[in-house]
């Protein structure tokens, strides 16, 4: 779950994510299922045009300060990571791209097992994204220790398809393209608006599985009874979505049990040919 979004310019978690976080595993009315991972989303959209710039982006010391306070937060508000969306406006800044390296950098020196997300458009055109991306891997698809996955901001039916190659691909793109490096396709979240019929999350969901993609970004799907902005793309209000997402997952946790129970076979063999040895 992306829980969104903490305002840059005071990074306080807020009352309603604390809440929300210690509510998994309790199996209460609305609680979060023990075994969801938690993201708490950074920025977004509106809070990347004002504040502008982010005070934590300007300096390396700055971002640094900046990762020792967020790496307390798994322990303090039981997140599992970030998902730093800093998009136009504060993203475009020069300094704002390597500054978020330096903050991502010593985020995982103080906690290592922290994900860290970073959001794009299909086409890459926020430079801070963009250095993110490229420090994040290299040309061979090797991480750098940096970024854990990026999740498309492409959400119309199944477009998010048609950008995976970007990202995946990118050093093989055209001469000058912002992206230098290949991405795994297991690093990479389809986008889909929350309200995508049942029929357009299953081609997503049949096309992680077929192309070892990490899975579906939902944007978005807001708490029941909670503050609904946009009832068009919310997940939580339209049924045939619901059931959309239900099969999708189901998809996923056969697809996930199969490679178990692959991986099994292979150690059993594996431990035989070593004990024949």
């Amino acid at each position: 779950l992306f829980f969104t979004f903490i305002h840059p310019d005071t990074m306080d978690v807020p009352p309603s994510f604390q809440k929300m976080a210690a509510s998994r595993g309790t199996d209460q009315p609305g609680a979060v299922p023990k075994d969801t991972v938690i993201m708490f989303a950074i920025g977004g959209y509106a809070y990347s045009l004002k504040p502008n710039p982010w005070h934590w982006l300007t300096s390396r010391e700055a971002a640094e300060r900046m990762a020792e306070k967020v790496a307390k937060w798994p322990e303090q508000y039981g997140c599992d990571g970030i998902d730093l969306d800093l998009e136009e406006g504060a993203g475009a800044r020069r300094e704002a791209g390597p500054n978020m390296i330096h903050f991502i950098r010593r985020l995982k020196e103080l906690a290592p097992n922290m994900i860290v997300s970073q959001p794009v458009y299909g086409y890459p055109q926020v430079q801070a994204e963009t250095d993110v991306i490229n420090a994040s891997w290299d040309e061979e698809g090797n991480s750098q220790g940096l970024a854990d996955s990026i999740g498309l901001m492409v959400y119309e039916g199944t477009q998010a398809l048609n950008y995976v190659k970007n990202y995946a691909n990118g050093s093989g793109q055209w001469q000058g393209f912002p992206i230098k490096v290949n991405a795994p396709k297991s690093t990479i979240l389809l986008g889909a608006k929350g309200s995508s019929s049942s029929s357009t999350i299953m081609k997503l969901a049949r096309a992680a599985v077929d192309d070892d993609i990490l899975g579906i970004m939902v944007w978005y799907a807001s708490v029941k009874n909670g503050f609904d902005y946009a009832p068009f793309w919310d997940a939580s209000t339209r049924e045939d979505s619901i059931s959309g997402y239900k099969q999708a997952m189901q998809l996923f946790r056969q697809h996930m049990a199969s490679n178990k129970a692959i991986d099994v076979v292979e150690n059993v063999e594996d431990n035989a040919i070593v004990e024949e040895a």
